[in-house]
């Protein structure tokens, strides 16, 4: 199977307006082949599942990290999602954000846009 690519991936997180299934298999996909703290399938399925599960993965896989997290409850609502690696420092290097749809959503594409950062060279 050939690996997702981030970029792509990102921009759908961030444009589309209602989950399916092909969208929750790639995020859930990326997830398992990038991020170290995803072991098993299992992982990458409660980040998906729930706002809860995804926080749980952003306190595995980056432990101590700052979250802020806004959206709306209206229909075509976006969520969006900062990680910041020190919350009294506004270094463009130690922050990664993210949309979506749903909590779930923009909390797991901020955590894909952290670590696609990272393979690159950026910290």
């Amino acid at each position: 199977m050939a690996e997702i690519d981030l970029k792509s991936l990102l921009i759908r997180c961030a444009t589309t307006h209602e989950v399916d299934l092909e969208l929750v298999t790639n995020i859930r996909r990326a997830l398992e082949e990038h991020v170290p703290a995803v072991a098993e399938p299992a992982d990458s399925r409660d980040a998906l599942a729930s706002t809860d599960g995804a926080l749980a993965l952003v306190a595995k896989a980056l432990p101590g990290w700052a979250i802020t997290l806004r959206g709306g409850t209206r229909p075509g609502s976006q969520w969006s999602c900062v990680l910041r690696e020190n919350e009294s420092q506004d270094d463009d290097q130690t922050i990664a954000a993210g949309r979506g749809v749903s909590p779930a959503i923009a909390i797991s594409a901020a955590v894909l846009q952290l670590v696609g950062g990272v393979e690159i060279g950026f910290h």
